[in-house]
Order: C-alpha cells, then sequence, then structure tokens
C-alpha cells in the first residue's frame, strides 16, 4: 500500500477501538473518535481526551461528515484495490482475509480479528466457514427442489380434477342440448 493511503487511513482510525471511525465525532481539542466510542469514554458528560488528555465536554461534538465520506472513499478503494490471484484482502490493512466472524457474518484478515470489535468473537478459518455455507445452501437447495417437485405434481392433479369437474359438471348439460339441436 502507498504512503499517502495509508496516512489517511490512519487518519480514519479510531485510536479508541483501533476501527475505522463509524459515526466519526471530534470532540473540542480537535481529536476525533467513533461516536460510540467517544460517548462511553465521556459517559459522565466530559472525560479527558484519549489522544491528547485535555479535559472536554460530551455537550458539543461535532459530526465529521467529511471525515466519514474519506473513510467511505477509502475503503471503496482499498476493495476495488486489494482483489488479486490470492483472494480478497482487508480493505483496512491489506491483509488477505483468512477468519470469519461468525457472529457478525464478516471476513476478517489477523489483525482485523484482534480488535475489540472482534477480539470476544467466535471465529473460524474462511474455508471452514465458506464450506458450513455451501452445505447448508446444498441443503436449502435441495429443499427446495423437493417443495417445486411436489408443487408442480400437485399442479398437474388439480389441473386433471378441475377438467374432470367440468366434464362432470357439464356432461348432463352437454347431452340434453345436443337432444335439443337433434330433434
Amino acid at each position: 500500500m502507498t504512503r499517502p493511503l495509508e496516512m489517511m487511513r490512519e487518519e480514519v482510525t479510531c485510536s479508541i477501538c483501533l476501527d475505522p471511525m463509524v459515526e466519526p465525532m471530534s470532540i473540542k481539542c480537535g481529536h476525533s473518535f467513533c461516536q460510540e466510542c467517544i460517548s462511553q469514554v465521556g459517559k459522565d458528560g466530559g472525560s479527558v481526551c484519549p489522544g491528547c488528555q485535555q479535559y472536554f465536554l460530551l455537550r458539543h461534538p461535532q459530526l465529521k461528515g467529511q471525515l466519514a465520506n474519506m473513510e467511505e472513499n477509502l475503503r471503496q478503494t482499498g476493495q476495488n484495490a486489494k482483489k488479486d490471484t490470492q483472494g480478497e484482502r482487508c480493505a483496512m490493512y491489506g491483509e488477505k482475509l483468512h477468519l470469519f466472524c461468525e457472529k457478525d457474518g464478516k471476513a476478517l484478515c489477523w489483525v482485523c480479528a484482534q480488535s475489540k470489535k472482534h477480539c470476544d468473537l467466535t471465529m473460524v478459518l474462511i474455508e471452514e466457514a465458506a464450506q458450513e455455507y455451501k452445505e447448508t445452501l446444498q441443503e436449502a437447495l435441495e429443499k427446495l427442489r423437493k417443495k417445486q417437485e411436489l408443487t408442480e405434481k400437485l399442479e398437474v392433479d388439480l389441473a386433471i380434477k378441475r377438467a374432470d369437474w367440468k366434464r362432470k359438471a357439464l356432461g348432463p348439460l352437454s347431452t340434453e342440448y345436443s337432444m335439443v339441436r337433434i330433434h
């Protein structure tokens, strides 16, 4: 990854959770954090900035829309640029995706798996998760095929019964009608 991209990634990484910022908020000293992270730090209305240790009040955090836009652009750039012959790579760190978080349903690199958001969750190798999902999908597909076959059989049976009912219902009428025409 090029140095400017790395520097931009550092700017959009929350220094509390070490993940890309979600709903970035800037406090009075100018440091930015995820809204949820800084709310936890300043849950009593104020606290000390994790970046510079300056006291802040949580009354006036500012949503940083430009920072959020930059983070999203970086994420998309990373996703487009990091696809290679070895498989997809992490948009944040450029590492190969090796793990799968079962709770979040997301593929993760080794670095992301160590973040606070994921470290307590169940992880499996991505190949194992893929095999499990493949088996689950095959089972579901087989059930759908059986239901489709049953539905088609029932539709054919229903069409036959309708034809029989029409024949029985119109049978006496069609006989009377033909007798009237003959006389």
